[in-house]
């Protein structure tokens, strides 16, 4: 119960999955397996000497329900770092056993693998069944805690009401955690005085009432009982880190380099069996456009026809059946290339079941105004099938044909193709131009030097959902209404909880009024918040969505969309990469740009440190040391960097095409991240500049001023507005309006954003000029405060109570814009979505969920 953990991720389960197969699959009983002789001596020195799979190999099918084999078995799991769920699955019969040291054992199995849930009703039943088993409560208390639930802790503890050293630490951490101190001091201070009373110390309650003392400012009382801590458990990394962080900030040398060498040993071991000391590789530039991550408009009916003019370029996509195969067909019936046959071909399903497969086509030159007619057709493979009347297998179908240029020269097209990146997670003040006094954005930096930057670009909310929702519909958080309570639904630890995280589906997106423009619409991102299903697939030809996204695998879809189609325009092309998000695995070369790799706290710059380790800072008890401030922050500038070269790339491309002055180019970022500079490391629970203020810059050659920084504060959702404008197509949409007034005049409007932060705390902020109004609702009341950011861009000076007449103007302003989002969202209606497991494994990935 030290800190809240959460599990590796997407990449963990495949990893699992790849260890049973190659271990265990086919591995079917063995002689004597259900309980024949096994040396467990010769067993347990075999595990020491670190070979977990010899034992796992050994035990597995052996260890029947003997507590001692299986818990050796348990431990053998333990060692190896991608067998979690494969353990789990092994042991989860165990959990209905009515032996303790079984049901521990399967309890801890399905909590490893973030099954907390399953761990959760294995303990519950048996507490059911034998109410009085000590054991078991305490581990159901720290599961419990570790799930957030820190009064149900409390409760679960409560029949154990005595002077035993664990259950009054216990309680005493779930109290601190529970954001009351001062009632976990005496538990606390009862637990290590109960063990001193037998002899000896016990480190989880001096390290919790270290906390405590450190989290209250006594930091000299706090090192003395972090020491001790260490003193009775050796192997204590975060007593250790809490001993080193707390010397450093007294500045005790000598203790310190104690505290700092033996927090490194621990560290790295801890990391190197994680597999953390080993540098990711490039996948290389290889993409499958048959992937089943892509989500494409699907056609009604198995027989259509559709009408294309002459010389038009378009594609149509196969959608392969669940099982088996089908048959594909595309004729054009009359007009120019009557009686031609497009397509002919079968296609099967794939390993995974439904994929996508696509084809391009043209409908041969004819005279002015001519048109082709195409019919469309889904068949079964069966002669027999077909002459019976049986239609095509399930799932098979053809996507919705789009035409894919408008068989003119590209030259000869007037419509300018639009690009839109999203740096998920990247704050202003360490962009280039922006003022981060480091090299961490070149590619912004010329971006910005030929076109328009935005020096005071506002987010409409502090996370990836909402705020996309709103750079694609126009419309705030408080209009749209995709503005989920994690906390209230336990979304941040469960994702698959069903929340409301999609709107109806009736506003108008951006992708939609280029759709009918004739723009083909195409969007490659990393999956996470911005998966199809939330709606950001509304209005897209192509989205690919994919769950294993990274930085080389989004630039290879890029790239692979922009050969394909890039040089017959116009096209949309949104690209979103979550390369500037926790966790920082650049490659060495931007990892370490910055980053001293001797800094020694838990950023460790030479390790892809995992995401648990960066989860331990949302406890606010766990306070960082003062070495890994600044190499956190070393770190993200890396990652910005590398995020930066990404932007480089497709620049490249475009202009090698040719396609520079015919292309406009947007990059923004959703939200920023607070590294500590108020306590947190995080952006889900703040609206302060940090988190809200992001990157914004549009290069439009011909349509915008090169070289132009527009001073005054803008709003993402002015973005949609924006493009239209630049494309010729409009100047609104949404709430949200061009932002060509500014460039050209300066002029502004107020700004607004919202959050629900952590506890369910609705926060708002309103910007006027240069003056910053936000709001927190707690179950205590409003809390208001003013900054003018012309004076205080840290927002350090708050001003509520010294100009009230401006505090009530913005409290109005926001009040207002509430109501006015309120009858929107009304009109629109929202609904609720279930996620899918590939989204939860991504979420998990990037710290989101359990």
């Amino acid at each position: 119960m030290e800190h809240p953990e959460l599990g590796g991720g997407a990449h963990r389960a495949l990893a699992a999955a790849a260890l049973a197969l190659t271990l265990f699959a086919g591995c079917g009983p063995r002689p004597g397996a259900a309980g024949g002789a096994v040396d467990l001596a010769a067993a347990r020195a075999r595990l020491e000497a670190g070979d977990a799979l010899g034992v796992v190999e050994l035990l597995r099918e052996r260890a029947g329900q003997d507590p001692e084999r299986v818990e050796l078995l348990a431990a053998a799991y333990e060692a190896i770092p991608t067998a979690d769920i494969e353990a789990a699955e092994r042991f989860a019969p165990l959990g209905k056993s009515d032996d303790p040291r079984l049901v521990l054992v399967a309890a801890r199995a399905a909590a490893r693998a973030d099954q907390l849930e399953n761990a959760e009703a294995i303990l519950k039943g048996m507490l059911a069944r034998q109410p009085g088993l000590e054991e078991i409560a305490i581990e159901y208390a720290k599961l419990l805690g570790r799930m957030g639930r820190h009064d149900d802790a409390l409760r679960a503890l409560a029949p154990f009401d005595r002077e035993e050293p664990r259950i009054l630490n216990l309680r005493g951490y779930s109290e601190l955690l529970a954001g009351r101190p001062e009632a976990a001091r005496p538990l606390l201070e009862r637990s290590v005085a109960a063990a001193r009373g037998a002899g000896q110390d016990y480190a989880p309650a001096l390290y919790h009432l270290g906390l405590y003392y450190r989290w209250k400012g006594q930091q000299e009382t706090a090192l003395e009982l972090f020491r001790r801590a260490c003193g009775a458990s050796p192997s204590h990394l975060a007593a250790h880190y809490q001993w080193m962080a707390t010397a450093e900030q007294l500045g005790l040398a000598d203790d310190l380099a104690i505290a700092k060498g033996a927090f490194g040993r621990i560290y790295r071991s801890q990391l190197a069996r994680a597999g953390a000391l080993k540098e990711p590789k490039d996948p290389g530039p290889a993409v499958d456009r048959t992937t089943k991550i892509e989500s494409r408009p699907v056609a009604e009916g198995t027989a259509f026809r559709r009408r294309f003019p002459a010389g038009v370029p378009f594609e149509v996509a196969c959608r392969t059946p669940a099982e088996g195969t089908a048959r594909f067909v595309a004729r054009i019936e009359s007009g120019p290339g009557a009686g031609t046959t497009l397509l002919d071909a079968v296609h099967e399903s794939g390993p995974d079941g439904e994929r996508w497969i696509p084809h391009q086509f043209a409908i041969p030159p004819g005279a002015a105004g001519a048109e082709a007619e195409v019919l469309f057709e889904v068949r079964p493979t069966s002669w027999l099938a077909a002459w019976r009347g049986i239609g095509p297998p399930r799932g098979a179908a053809l996507s919705e044909p789009r035409a894919t240029g408008s068989g003119k020269p590209r030259s000869a097209d007037p419509r300018p193709n639009v690009l839109l990146i999203s740096l998920d997670t990247l704050r202003a003040d360490r962009v280039g131009h922006l003022g981060s006094g480091r090299a961490t954005s070149p590619a912004l930096d010329r971006l910005a030097a030929e076109g328009v930057s935005f020096a005071r670009a506002e987010a409409t909310s502090s996370w990836t959902l909402p705020s996309h929702f709103s750079i694609f519909s126009g419309l705030t958080p408080a209009a749209h209404g995709v503005l989920p309570d994690l906390e209230a639904t336990r979304g941040f630890m469960w994702a698959d909880r069903v929340v409301e995280v999609r709107s109806s589906g009736r506003e108008v997106m951006l992708t939609e009024a280029l759709q009918e423009a004739g723009y083909r619409t195409v969007g490659v991102t990393e999956n996470g918040w911005l998966a199809g299903r939330f709606g950001f697939g509304q209005g897209f030809d192509v989205y690919r969505s994919d769950m294993l996204g990274n930085y080389w695998r989004t630039w290879a879809a890029t790239e692979a969309e922009l050969e394909a189609h890039g040089e017959t325009g116009p096209w949309f092309l949104f690209v979103h990469t979550y390369t500037p998000h926790q966790p920082y695995h650049a490659p060495r070369e931007y990892r370490l740009r910055w980053a001293d790799p001797e800094s020694g706290g838990l950023a460790w710059p030479e390790a892809l440190v995992p995401m648990e380790e960066y989860l331990r800072f949302r406890a606010e008890v766990f306070r960082p040391a003062p070495i890994d401030i600044g190499a956190f922050r070393d770190l993200y500038d890396g990652q910005v960097a590398w995020s930066d070269s990404l932007v480089q790339r497709i620049l490249d491309w475009i202009e090698q095409k040719g396609l520079a002055e015919q292309t406009i180019v947007v990059v923004l970022s959703d939200h920023g991240e607070e590294i500590f500079e108020r306590g947190e490391f995080d952006h889900i629970n703040s609206l302060y500049e940090e988190v809200s203020r992001v990157p914004l810059v549009i290069r439009a050659p011909g349509r915008v001023p090169a070289g132009r920084s527009v001073a005054a504060t803008v709003s993402l959702i002015d973005v949609p507005a924006t493009v239209l404008d630049l494309a010729g197509l409009g100047d609104r949409l949404g709430q949200g309006t061009s932002l060509r007034a500014a460039w050209e005049s300066g002029a502004s409007r107020p700004a607004f954003a919202q959050t629900i932060g952590l506890a369910s705390h609705p926060l708002a902020a309103v910007w006027d000029g240069s003056l910053k109004y936000l709001r927190r609702e707690t179950p205590g009341g409003t809390v208001e405060k003013l900054f003018d950011l012309a004076s205080d861009p840290a927002e350090r000076n708050d001003l509520a109570a010294a100009r009230p007449a401006d505090l009530a103007r913005l409290r109005s302003l926001h009040e207002a814009h509430a109501r006015d989002g309120a009858t929107i969202r009304q009109d629109l209606g929202t609904t609720t979505e279930e996620l899918d497991p590939e989204t939860i494994e991504r979420l998990r990935s990037l710290g989101y969920a359990r």
